[in-house]
């Protein structure tokens, strides 16, 4: 049997409920700011980001990229607000996961295409993703995606939430 002192500062850290929570908050805050600013920077220019979205040869040109271009930034924008929010968590967060997947997975696709087709080692290939933020390194864009994926999931499985709106007491 395990003591109360034997649990340790794993149980103190993240089995406590307010630091949990307070943890999942700062999640909401860091996926939320960065997907809305992200989604603010691609609302305004739709031919330019379907541009952007085509060069990973995935849509093809025609209406789904376009309708995709138009469409995603708009979705990141609700689930964003949804995060801050606290209304729709739980659907935002999986949007969110389900995004950051896809979105490794294109720019890992992209990145593989890169390094056969030039030779190019992953740690120097440098390319505008698409995501708002302009050029950056392929390897750096995949881990924070991947952080991004693991916020999100936490979010989305958490049993509880603090910081809503509209919280149902009992």
């Amino acid at each position: 049997m395990i003591g109360k002192t034997d649990r340790g500062l794993f149980f103190d850290v993240y089995g406590g409920t307010w630091r949990r929570q307070l943890l999942l908050l700062v999640f909401r805050i860091v996926v939320a700011s960065v997907f809305i600013y992200a989604s603010l920077q691609k609302i305004g220019k739709p031919l330019m980001f379907a541009d952007e979205i085509g060069m990973y040869g995935i849509l093809g040109k025609g209406s789904l990229l376009y309708i995709t271009a138009i469409v995603l930034p708009w979705v990141e924008l609700l689930c964003g607000l949804a995060l801050l929010t606290g209304i729709f968590i739980r659907g935002a967060a999986l949007s969110f996961a389900a995004m950051n997947l896809v979105f490794i997975v294109v720019i890992a696709y992209r990145t593989a295409g890169i390094m056969a087709a030039e030779g190019t080692p992953l740690r120097q290939i440098y390319f505008d993703c698409g995501c708002g933020f302009g050029p950056t390194y392929a390897w750096k864009k995949l881990i924070e995606d991947a952080f991004f994926l693991v916020f999100s999931v936490a979010i989305l499985f958490s049993p509880s939430y603090r910081f809503v709106i509209g919280r149902r007491k009992g």
